[in-house]
């Protein structure tokens, strides 16, 4: 697999926190203290022959994103990124490179094909300090310039290709706007709106800072943890007053409030335990005082 540049501890709990919410106990998870190792596996390449059968606890997990607006790296518009990783089901703390008998650590191989673009998953490994787990963290990511909902996603994992999920439409928040303000204090209320499209595709919200990666109360004193959610597509929901981030500075802060609309798709019937699901998601630069 091609190697990546190491992300940060707090740039892994970062990704982990913006994105999954409470799904699988992944808050849970990335708190737990993490060493970062640059144990050099990241650019080891996997012959077919070298792969672990996956255990009977093992599950395997790919998650497609799609996002409005896009994001700019190096110079490039990215409509979509890919993330992927194995996961214990008996330890939901457990996910990353497995072990052989022998203690030879190999890793999982994803790659990724959108029907214009194929991608193979950087996978970056931090030795878990918790070593009982018998794994090693991994986080596997791959970037798109293509995304759009109706485009057909397949992966490869491993030796297993029979990976596919469409990803599904989104209707864009038409309140709040932009860059608005929001009085935690006065009892306003943060109230999302959109145009429901009548699928069973799962909604979902959450609120997190600006960005994890500036310094700063917002980031170091604010508790985010709880702001996340599901909900139905009504049209119309209001964030619940006990999820809203705590330890706001007497400024506020600026937040990021993701709406996203996912949905689950198919995997290789040779992989027992396993998921593949695709969102689209659309963010709403806000800011929240205390």
């Amino acid at each position: 697999m091609p190697g990546g540049a190491p992300l940060s501890g707090r740039g892994i709990v970062a990704v982990f926190l913006k994105k999954h919410g409470s799904e699988a106990n992944i808050m849970s998870n990335m708190a737990r203290p993490v060493v970062i190792a640059a144990l050099g596996l990241s650019g080891v390449a996997c012959a077919p022959d070298e792969y672990r059968p996956l255990a009977e606890n093992d599950a395997v997990r790919i998650d497609v994103y799609g996002f409005e607006p896009p994001l700019v790296r190096d110079g490039v518009t990215y409509r979509g990124e890919v993330e992927g990783y194995v996961w214990k089901t008996d330890n939901p703390n457990a996910f990353g490179i497995r072990k052989h008998d022998d203690g030879e650590y190999l890793p999982d191989r994803f790659v990724v094909n959108n029907g214009l673009e194929e991608t193979t998953l950087r996978c970056v490994l931090y030795e878990d300090s918790y070593p009982e787990d018998d794994l090693i963290a991994t986080f596997c990511r791959g970037q798109f310039v293509q995304a759009e909902p109706g485009r057909a996603i397949r992966a490869t994992f491993n030796e297993f290709d029979g990976w596919e999920v469409v990803m599904p439409e989104l209707s864009k928040l038409t309140s709040p706007e932009q860059d608005s303000e929001f009085s935690l204090s006065a009892g306003e209320d943060l109230a999302l709106s959109w145009e429901p499209l009548g699928t069973d595709d799962r909604m979902g919200w959450s609120l997190g800072p600006a960005s994890f990666d500036d310094p700063g109360p917002c980031v170091n004193d604010v508790a985010w943890y709880r702001s996340d959610g599901a909900m139905d597509d009504t049209g119309a929901f209001v964030v619940p007053r006990d999820s809203y981030p705590t330890g706001l500075p007497p400024d506020g802060c600026q937040a990021l409030l993701r709406f996203d609309r996912g949905r689950r798709g198919t995997i290789d019937p040779g992989v027992q335990r396993g998921s593949i699901f695709a969102r689209q998601s659309y963010e709403v630069r806000i800011t929240l005082k205390p």
